[in-house]
Formats: C-alpha cells, structure tokens, sequence
C-alpha cells in the first residue's frame, strides 16, 4: 500500500481512505474502511469519464449487474456499494489481502501445477458466475485475479464494458488488456461474447504456469498480431495442461471449452480445499499482520503500478492501432479489380529498373513462337526507321502441375542468379525448375481450391501467401528453404490478402483484419518467421505494396495512399478520389490510379502530397527509367505508354487488345497478350512478337532475365529464348 497523495481524497462516500492500492486507465483504487471496519477496495472514476453521460449509464447498468455476482464458491470480489450518480463515481468491492497474480509470479516464479489447477478451477468457477448474469468480464488479466489466503478473486468485472460506451472509445477501439484480450476483441471491438473470457483465461493459465507472457514482449501492437495469428509461445506449461490451455486459445470461439469444461479438467471446484499460501511452492502463508499494519503487496516499482489495469486504446497506448470493429464478421470476396484496374506484378517494377538481382517471373503459354521480321507499326509514338530484325523461339515448356495457381498475379521467381525458377501450379505445389526446365524438387503448400500470390525470394529463403478455398478462408504465409524444405508457416489475420515484398530486410505482408472492406493490417516477418513490427490501417490493403527507398507504400480500401516506415510508423496517408491501384514511385514522383469516373492519373511527391492529375490515363504503372521517360504502363483503355515524371506522354502502343503490364528490360519493352509476348524497342516500336499460346486465364507479365522470357501459359510454364 502507497502513502496518500495530497491530491487524493480522504473520503470516498461513506468511506474513510486509509491509502493508495494503485491506479490504471480507468482511475485510482483506495484501501478504505466503512465504520464498523470493513475494509474495501474504492475505485473512483477518472474526470474524463465522468463527464460522460453514455459512460455514467453504462457505469450504473454495470454495477447493478456486478452487484449480483457473488458469495461463496464465485471467487469474484464481491461488489458492496457504488455511487455512479456522484460527481466523481465510485464503485466499492471487498478488500482481498493478498498480492496479485502477476506480482506473485513476478516475485515467485511460475505456480507449482497443483496450484495452477486451484486457480483454473477457480476462475472457471468464477467466469461461470460472472456469465450466468449475462455479463462479459472483457479484461480478464493476472493483474484483475487477487490471490487471497482460501482461493483467488476475480476483479473488475463490468468495467469495461462501461469504458466501451464512452466517447472516447467509440470509434471501435478496443478496449482490453494487451496480451491476454481475444481475436474477437481485436476485430470486433467490444462486440464479444463469454468465449473471450475463455481465451484470455488460457493466456492467464499460461503465464501462472510458465511465468511467460504466452505472446510474447515487444511492441503492442505485435503483441496483438500474434494474437491475431495464434503465434503464442507455451514453453513451460505443464505436458497434462497443454491440452486444455490450447483449446481455451482456438481461434474460434465457438470450439473453445465452456467454464464448467475447465472446472471439470481442472479436477474440479476447490472450495474448502485450501490453505494460505497455497499458490507458492512452499505453501507457506504471508508473514502474519502486527496491529492494525495490513499486509498488502509493494507496489513501489512504477512498472508493476502502470500495469493494475491498462486500456488499449488512444487513451492509455497511443501506439496501439485502432480497431474499428466491423458491422459483419464473415469477410467477402472482393469482386475483380480488372475491369478497372490491370491488377498489375509489382516484379515488373523490380526488372523495370534493369540490372541483376531477383527478377519476378510472371507468365505466358506454350507452342513455336513466330518472329516479326518486318517489325509493323503498332506504335503511334515517334522513332525513326526499322527497328532490327529479331527473333524468340520456346526453348521448353513445363506442363507438370497446370498452370500458375493466381488471380491476377504471378506466382513465381527467379534466383538471384537466375539459373532457378520458382513456381507455384494449380495443384497446390511449389516447384524449383532449372534453366533448362528440369524439375529439382516441389514442396505441397495447400489442398483444394487455393491460390498464391507469387514467390518473394530472399537470401534466407522463398516466401509465398496462400489462401484456402476463397478470401473467407484463412491465410497464411509459408517460407521454403532453397532446398525444398518448408521453414515455417504463419496464419494471417485474414484470407484477403496482398502479395508479400521485402523491406528493410523483413517480409512484410498486407492483409485485412476481417472483411475486405474492414481497417487492415500490415506485418513484418524476419527470416525465422518473427513478427517485427505491425502497422494497422483503417483500410485493408487494396493492391500490391510497393517498396522505394525506405518508404513501403500500401494502396488501401479506404481510398488512401499510405506511407509506412520501417517499424510500423505511418508518416503519411493520402487521401484520393477513388479506389487506390498499386503505386509505382520513380525519381521524386509516386504515379497512381483510381477508380473516378475521370479515369485519373494522379502524381504525387515521396510524401503524398499531390503534384498533377491526368485524366483519361488511369490504368497499372511501373517504374522504367530511360532518357525519354520514367514509368510504362497499361491503361484502362488497353495501350500501353511511356510516360514522364511530369506525367506527359511520350508514346502509346496499342493493338486494340488487351496487355499485361509491361517490363523493361535491357533497352526492350516486353509485354504480354492473351496469345503472346510481344517486345517493344524504347520508342515504342515493336521488335517482334511470339506466340506462346493461350495465357492462364489472367495476363501475367514477362520476365525477363538476360536473352530468356519466362511467360504463364494455361498450362504450365513456357521458356522463349530471344536472338538478334
């Protein structure tokens, strides 16, 4: 217990003040004393809530609701009297002396098992009270479980839900404890049912038997992602409690056990069963009170003290993402984006940029590719003369496995050397191709009807997305060896999800939290598959990220551009008019399309401020720097053109027919038809075209690497060898 402040008060109601218990997001706690010495716990509401009228009506609902909760065998600390009416409303519970849970392990060290499965019991017991008079306790935590001499008590319960109601929060922030609140309050906000209480009673149980937080340090904000995808650590929980701990964290609420299924696993109820000091090793009691000194925990660290009780929220965690909770908790598929936008490979931005490295592989058919000697116009741009007469052949094609299982995107990549391909068939197998089209191993990534998004290959491995059935499904993010072998997989918040890229040395991933048109999420993942940092939008990415220089920029639902930092820090948003397209950024200017009716193409600075618009060109962008332009693209109306930092025209090839997005590559331009690669010289001249066969159903772009284009066909992979 702490020294009175000469701030605090010296009465609370009918109650004398005899000391400081701590204090947390929502007020200060008091150790009190009624007349005839009943000693309470007095809780008095911060200001900022109390001059909030939705919070003081749910205050007072809550309270009378506490009021009925318990008496023997609840293990909840009774609720003696309150005051939401007051000036500054309080709610008075019976004092329970003894320390709490999480400085008790602080202090001790993980409980022995036996006095695990005493407090599991217990908290079943307790939760099964708490449900049974149609409340949700919210914030069930180490900090809110007193352990008192003949069994622990349950605190708090109500209180959040009275801080949900208030202004503050009413946006869908969650309110709740870091580390221990469920998936549901994360994406829901408060609309949650018993089944949270259950989750975090298994986070509970995990960190009273391992003395670990069961997701881990770090961040807020990766906390609550881990939570998200279920990437908990129980290291040092008991081999007999596993079982039950990992049921109480299922995902879905509905396949976690009830609060009586706990009790019964726990052994059952403990009452009567308990001496003082049961929950340390020794089962020795705390040294006994002299006079009228009360034995109460220390809480002179101010680390211990700023955890008694937090809210997630603006309020208490400024770095903690808003999550606005969204009206429907089944997320839809988001209809096609190309009739609007070319759903473009952010890979050709890379090979656009030329040199060596890894180059995105995109797709083409099979079938004799036949030259273009006379090198007919096609292009409305100027150049002088003929260009050179050259040639494509297909060197092999590759039918194992139909064809590249995407919508609307690659799904393969070259080794940095290029001598390896990478490729992801419709049947569900990731598969390491040769230059000369030899199988070297493939590896299952998913079964049924599932696609991918294209493969990011870095130094440490190949790192692919894939989602089960439809965008409802779960996603998830699986990371290969250059071997064959699968390193790890990651569950993501959601099914809709955003091709990965790499970043600051991480792969980071976007997706939504729920509902394509719900807020979204973006993570990092090191090589070892550890969440780095989290960034959370009120948007769900809407297109491919996009990385330039140390800016990841992310195109969102909500019609914002993003800028995000290495870490999770968001310097800027653009706000635009329209659905958001994959941005392609070149020298100081970031080109973007959206969805108006102006069909617009938007330039903006490397801070999202606007420079230009362009109507009548909107359409899928990718940097390609040469002397006369800065970026190529495809628009809406099936050309393609070679645009200037300013936005200006260079030139447009058009063939009434519909085009992939374009790469650059070595001083040529190759792009992809339903039937075709075609390559362009950098006046937009053709070079030559080669059939390669029917494309897979989506235009996926060439990619090229020295004198080879690899292309998508409907069924499998085509290699084109080019000669002069």
């Amino acid at each position: 217990m702490q020294a009175l402040r000469a701030t605090d008060p010296r009465r609370v109601g009918p109650y004398e003040v005899r000391g400081r218990l701590g204090s947390g997001g929502m007020g200060e706690v008091y150790l009190a004393e009624s007349r005839t010495g009943l000693r309470l716990a007095v809780k008095v509401v911060r200001p900022e809530y109390a001059q909030d009228r939705t919070f003081r009506a749910r205050f007072r609902q809550e309270v009378r609701a506490a009021q009925t909760v318990g008496g023997a065998g609840t293990y909840t600390a009774r609720v003696v009297d309150a005051d939401p009416e007051g000036e500054h409303p309080w709610m008075a519970t019976e004092f329970v002396a003894g320390p709490n849970l999480r400085d008790a392990v602080l202090d001790g060290g993980p409980l022995p098992e036996p006095a695990v499965r005493v407090l599991g019991a217990a908290l079943g017991e307790a939760l099964g009270a708490i449900h049974a008079r149609g409340m949700v306790h919210r914030d069930l935590k180490p900090s809110n479980i007193l352990l008192a001499p003949d069994g622990p008590r349950v605190i708090d319960f109500g209180i959040v839900r009275a801080l949900e109601a208030t202004a503050m929060t009413r946006t869908g922030a969650i309110v709740g404890s870091v580390g221990y609140v469920s998936p549901e309050q994360i994406r829901n906000g408060g609309k949650v049912g018993p089944s949270s209480d259950v989750f975090s009673l298994g986070a509970v149980l995990a960190y009273a038997a391992s003395g670990r937080e069961p997701f881990g340090e770090g961040q807020d904000s990766v906390i609550l992602l881990r939570i998200l995808t279920r990437d908990f650590d129980l290291t040092g929980v008991p081999e007999d409690l596993l079982p039950l701990v990992e049921a109480c964290l299922r995902e879905e609420p509905g396949q976690r056990p009830m609060p009586k299924d706990v009790v019964e696993a726990m052994g059952g109820s403990p009452l009567g069963g308990l001496r003082p000091g049961w929950y340390t090793a020794a089962g020795s009691e705390p040294e006994a009170a002299q006079g009228d000194e009360l034995w109460l925990p220390e809480r002179e660290s101010g680390e211990r003290e700023s955890r008694v009780e937090y809210m997630v929220g603006d309020a208490a965690a400024p770095d903690v993402p808003e999550t606005p909770a969204p009206e429907e908790t089944v997320a839809e598929v988001r209809p096609s984006r190309r009739g609007l936008l070319r759903l473009a490979v952010g890979g050709g931005a890379v090979a656009a940029v030329g040199g060596a490295g890894v180059w995105w592989w995109l797709g083409g058919p099979d079938t004799d590719a036949d030259t273009d000697a006379d090198a007919e116009a096609g292009s409305r741009a100027g150049g002088a003369g003929k260009a050179p007469a050259r040639k494509a052949t297909v060197r092999w094609t590759y039918e194992d496995g139909g064809p590249p299982s995407v919508d609307g995107g690659p799904c393969g990549a070259l080794s940095a050397d290029g001598r390896t391909l990478y490729f992801a068939g419709a049947d569900g197998m990731l598969r390491a191709l040769g230059s000369d089209g030899k199988e070297h191993w493939k590896v299952s990534l998913f079964k049924g009807e599932s696609y991918v998004t294209k493969p990011v290959v870095t130094s440490h491995g190949i790192f692919v997305a894939t989602v089960s059935d439809t965008a409802t499904g779960p996603g998830r993010l699986i990371a290969v060896s250059v071997d064959g072998e699968e390193m790890w997989k990651k569950t993501l918040p959601s099914g809709y999800f955003r091709q990965p890229a790499v970043f600051g040395g991480n792969v980071v991933v976007g997706s939504a939290v729920r509902a394509y048109d719900g807020p979204g999420i973006v993570q990092a993942y090191d090589s070892r598959g550890t969440v780095r940092w989290y960034a959370s939008l009120d948007g769900a990415p809407y297109d491919e990220l996009v990385v330039a220089g140390d800016v990841l920029y992310v195109p969102s639902i909500d019609n914002h551009l993003y800028g995000i930092r290495e870490g999770g820090a968001t310097p800027f948003d653009a706000p635009l008019d329209g659905d958001v397209g994959r941005p392609a950024v070149s020298g100081d200017t970031v080109v973007v399309s959206t969805g108006n009716q102006a069909n617009d193409l938007f330039g903006l600075d490397l801070e999202g401020r606007q420079k230009w618009t362009r109507p009548g060109l909107a359409g899928s962008y990718v940097p390609a720097r040469a002397a006369s332009f800065a970026f190529l693209g495809v628009t809406n109306a099936a050309e393609v053109k070679a645009i200037t930092e300013g936005g200006e025209v260079v030139w447009t090839y058009s063939e009434g027919r519909a085009f992939s997005d374009p790469v650059l590559v070595d001083s040529t331009v190759y792009v992809r038809t339903e039937t075709e690669v075609h390559a362009l010289d950098l006046n937009g001249k053709r070079l030559w075209k080669a059939e390669v066969g029917a494309d897979p159903g989506v235009l996926l772009t060439p990619v090229v690497h020295g004198r080879r284009v690899y292309a998508g066909t409907n069924k499998g992979v085509a290699a084109l060898d080019v000669s002069s």
